[in-house]
């Protein structure tokens, strides 16, 4: 009895040990990330419509680099190259836009949306979305959201966007894949 007793605690022990590791996920050093929604709030301020646009993605990142941080000191690291003001890699989350046209023969489809101002798009800068700088595989999802007014679109437009970041490897980030954003109706 005193040795069935021995064991079964020995056992349990071992059990609950074994049960507790958790095996860390192995991912890709080059972000994935995955369509997951875009959420849209309509305004009206002083007769001009607004939406507000959140696109969220999942993403998987095996070293866990992502994310820039928002500072003014631009002796910081996220400001120096390759992501000081001016570099392709200045803003981490890239956006392309595309709206919807009629075309002659009636049928309607996605053309990429030329901004009137040359060098603006909804592209940023999303934050660190780790606290220090350990190398270990990140999950979770990115919001990243924008403005936009009917003063550059019409009620009623149909839109989505292509969407990809960048990590802060270096000399040269990785570009995660590319994903498009369901159709979005404006101020409506």
């Amino acid at each position: 009895m005193k040795y069935l007793f021995k064991y079964s605690a020995t056992l349990v022990l071992l059990l609950v040990l074994f049960s507790s590791c958790r095996k860390e996920p192995v991912y890709d050093v080059v972000p994935n990330i995955e369509f997951k929604r875009v959420e849209k709030s309509t305004f009206d301020e002083f007769g001009l419509k607004r939406d507000r646009i959140s696109i969220v993605v999942g993403f998987q990142d095996g070293d866990g680099n992502l994310g820039l941080t928002r500072t003014s000191d631009t002796t910081h690291a996220d400001l120096r190259r390759p992501f000081n003001f001016g570099s392709p890699y200045y803003n981490n989350f890239i956006t392309k836009l595309y709206i919807k046209r009629l075309q002659q023969n009636g049928e309607s489809r996605f053309e990429e949306y030329i901004f009137p101002v040359q060098g603006f798009d909804f592209s940023g800068r999303f934050p660190r979305l780790s606290s220090d700088d350990r190398t270990e595989p990140l999950e979770g999802d990115i919001k990243y959201s924008f403005d936009i007014t009917s003063d550059l679109f019409r009620i009623g437009d149909v839109i989505k966007l292509d969407v990809f970041i960048y990590d802060r490897t270096l000399p040269v980030p990785n570009r995660s894949n590319i994903v498009t954003t369901s159709e979005i109706t404006l101020f409506q």
